[in-house]
């Protein structure tokens, strides 16, 4: 399933934009292929509604993946080599809005800040590109394999003439088999270096930031007051604050909230409790989404919004959209952003929002090249 950041008018805060495209989209998923990384196994699953005794499916996928040929591993390497990388310009994308405009709204942001309306506000923008009909699967593949993440998904709803290429590496929120709900969200991201030396020093030069932390430490207070409304008095702690973690072109600070989920709430309760999720708002939460819908020109759409499974067991895991490519009637569309807080410099906050797209909007422009290539 996939919802859009619009859905945000069911917690209580209205849209100013309008989005093409459909605010939710699930399918029920009975018949399920699943592969355990970790310990190298697969499962095939099949929900029924208990009168049934038929395996057909069962049986057929079981032969079917017996008789598949063995492969050879594919390793994913982080090459420390620097490829080429292009600006979205470069790369045929049209900005939503340019550098100066971009760094103007930061602007705007940080007087709002010093005025008091907001502590921290999260100001994203699009870019878009007419990519045509492509292989979609294999633009998801790609991007997979330049920058792997964990809560990744590809998701393409046919009939909507929509198909969602994502790789994110942040979670939304999840809720496991004892009722505990965990979120884990990012704020605080810097690029990888080219030599070990850089790398730690950039790592050492993200975990040490005071903006970064400041940043961190406002969105983890606002998701420990989110946890709060569905779970047990006592129970919100916080065993993670501000680790980093690496990813292919970034490191990331990252903090992670549990608590007790409360036996009267649901999980639908849970969600609507921290949706959106407090890492793509700021805080105070509402305010901050009513003044950035202000600021914005467009729907974020897909774009900080959340995919992910709400299970029989009353379990459920989503993520956040980011580090996505959507494409909707043959228009790929990428969101960035970040998060401005007092201590943010505009020039740095343009910089930020270019990294966190590069690695979709470079996945892009050379799968339609070596599409061109192969044609040809």
């Amino acid at each position: 399933m996939a919802f859009k950041y619009n859905l945000k008018v069911e917690c209580g805060i209205s849209n100013h934009h309008k989005s093409s495209t459909p605010d939710a989209c699930f399918f029920f998923a009975d018949n399920l292929i699943v592969i355990d990384h970790n310990y190298d196994d697969v499962y095939i699953m099949s929900l029924h509604d208990g009168q049934t005794t038929t395996t057909q499916w069962l049986d057929d996928t079981e032969k079917k993946l017996l008789g598949l040929k063995a492969s050879a591993a594919k390793t994913f390497k982080v090459d420390r080599v620097q490829p080429v990388m292009h600006s979205p310009s470069e790369a045929g994308f049209v900005t939503e809005k340019s550098r100066e405009q971009y760094m103007k709204d930061v602007e705007k942001c940080l007087k709002l800040i010093k005025d008091g309306e907001s502590y921290e506000l999260c100001l994203t923008t699009q870019m878009r590109k007419k990519i045509g009909q492509i292989d979609y699967l294999g633009l998801y593949l790609k991007l997979r394999e330049k920058n792997p993440a964990p809560y990744a998904a590809w998701l393409n709803f046919s009939k909507e003439n929509l198909c969602v290429c994502c790789s994110s590496p942040e979670r939304f929120l999840q809720l496991d088999g004892n009722g505990i709900l965990e979120a884990k969200p990012i704020k605080g991201t810097i690029a990888r270096g080219l030599t070990k030396e850089e790398d730690e020093l950039l790592k050492f030069q993200l975990q040490y930031s005071e903006k970064d932390q400041a940043e961190n430490l406002m969105i983890v207070d606002l998701l420990r007051n989110d946890l709060g409304r569905v779970c047990e008095p006592g129970s919100i702690h916080v065993p993670r604050l501000m680790d980093v973690e690496s990813y292919a072109t970034v490191h990331t600070m990252v903090s992670t909230i549990r608590g007790k989920k409360l036996p009267k709430m649901s999980p639908v309760d849970c969600v609507r409790a921290a949706f959106p999720g407090g890492s793509m708002t700021g805080a105070p939460k509402l305010r901050s989404m009513e003044l950035l819908d202000a600021i914005e020109n467009s729907s974020r759409g897909i774009y900080s919004g959340s995919i992910g499974f709400f299970s029989y067991n009353q379990t459920f895991d989503l993520n956040i959209v980011i580090r996505t490519i959507v494409i909707h009637d043959g228009e790929a569309s990428i969101g960035g952003g970040g998060a401005i807080v007092a201590l943010s410099n505009p020039e740095s906050e343009y910089e930020e929002m270019i990294l966190k797209t590069r690695a979709p909007v470079n996945t892009v422009f050379e799968f339609q090249k070596e599409s061109i290539s192969d044609y040809e």
